[in-house]
């Protein structure tokens, strides 16, 4: 009797898993917000040391076919160097907002709604970009909050956005207890 052959076992190494760990985490392109997605992307491959060449192949794996038409002539060249920058710069100029866009949406679009005043604040902060000092970005971050808010922050000590953001979210989650208890009881 015949023995059956066996395939040789083939072994992945502790890199090759955590390769395709990084593969199946890293989420199909944002066009809607490309640089954080590139930021996202840079950071889940930055300790797997790959090449070039290697991120610019994990990319082009998660981009949708109108994604690639617009870098078809980078996937189609014959150089196999600075590709990845090169898809990066060219998927941010397509996709990302002019600077003048985002400035119209700082000062006309943005509002408090439903969010807290600290995630207005972050939304504010990408919208600048680092284009508006700190000082302006705490004027027009506050002239959309709730005057309550406004009146308190006026005299608080700090001055730091963050801390004044974080105080300015414990007073909104107040307000919202406040609010939903005087509902339970009677109309205020």
């Amino acid at each position: 009797m015949d023995k059956p052959t066996q395939e040789p076992r083939t072994t992945l190494s502790e890199e090759d898993i955590e390769m395709i760990s990084v593969k199946s985490r890293i989420p199909p392109f944002w066009r809607d917000k490309p640089r954080l997605w590139f930021a996202q992307f840079e950071t889940m491959v930055s300790n797997q040391k790959l090449s070039e060449e290697a991120k610019f192949g994990l990319a082009v794996a998660q981009l949708d076919k109108v994604d690639v038409e617009q870098i078809s002539d980078i996937i189609l060249s014959s150089a196999r160097t600075g590709r990845f920058e090169a898809l990066k710069t060219r998927l941010l100029s397509v996709y990302e907002e002019s600077e003048n866009k985002q400035l119209q949406k700082l000062l006309n679009e943005v509002e408090l709604g439903d969010q807290r005043p600290s995630q207005l604040l972050r939304r504010m902060r990408d919208l600048a970009r680092d284009k508006m000092p700190d000082e302006t970005l705490r004027m027009l971050w506050m002239s959309h909050l709730p005057s309550s808010t406004r009146a308190v922050l006026a005299v608080s000590e700090t001055s730091k956005l963050d801390s004044l953001a974080a105080m300015a979210d414990k007073m909104s989650e107040q307000m919202k207890e406040v609010n939903s208890v005087c509902f339970l009881t009677q109309p205020c």
